[in-house]
């Protein structure tokens, strides 16, 4: 079973993306915190992408497929949960040839709802999400802010996610995988419309 998770930045993908990876035992694949998991590091990938994340902008193309082949051929035999992947047309068809889709969720939620949520968002040291005081950390985690959760740059990466899933949502639409999800609700709620989503798409 591989599923992917799409939707605008702060819609709260993330978080379910990780609840349906525990649920069906799958592995849990996010761009954005192997990115900042590689900038924090300072590895040579990194410091190559840094600019990019740092600015709200896209990752090229090619460097995302490198990236998320080597986490492929590192869990052989895995189903995969992607978590904001793919981000573009390029990026979808790529994905191809390493993997095929039983259901591509498409979260729908407004630029209103979007700044929103961001606005209570922090990350712990490892890069996980939390909101404050939707869910918020464990007692003891320290938090931040991400560089990249100004309302000015969420606004820039939220018009640029509305051009670029358009082509997106066709080529899955077309494939019969794309299913349409509500993401305004609780993350109990949103939880529990996707598992019912997906059992009628046969997941």
């Amino acid at each position: 079973m591989n599923v992917s998770v799409l939707g605008p930045p702060g819609c709260g993908k993330g978080t379910q993306a990780k609840l349906l990876a525990a649920h069906f035992g799958l592995r849990h694949f996010s761009l954005g915190e192997t990115l900042r998991a590689e900038i924090e590091h300072g590895s040579d990938l990194g410091q190559r992408t840094a600019a990019f994340v740092r600015e709200g902008k896209l990752v090229p193309d090619q460097l995302v497929e490198e990236i998320f082949e080597s986490f492929v051929q590192r869990n052989p035999g895995k189903g995969f949960v992607l978590d904001g992947y793919p981000r573009t047309l390029e990026q979808a068809i790529a994905l191809e040839r390493i993997l095929k889709f039983s259901a591509v969720l498409l979260f729908e939620v407004s630029e209103e709802e979007v700044l929103a949520r961001v606005e209570g968002r922090v990350i712990d040291d490892q890069g996980h999400s939390y909101h404050i005081p939707k869910n918020p950390p464990p007692p003891g985690i320290r938090v931040r802010k991400r560089e990249d959760d100004q309302p000015e740059i969420v606004r820039k990466r939220y018009h640029e996610y509305t051009r670029d899933i358009r082509p997106i949502a066709d080529l899955y639409r077309k494939q019969g995988t794309l299913v349409p999800v509500n993401a305004a609700g609780s993350i109990g709620a949103v939880l529990d419309q996707l598992l019912h989503k997906l059992a009628e798409n046969g997941g």
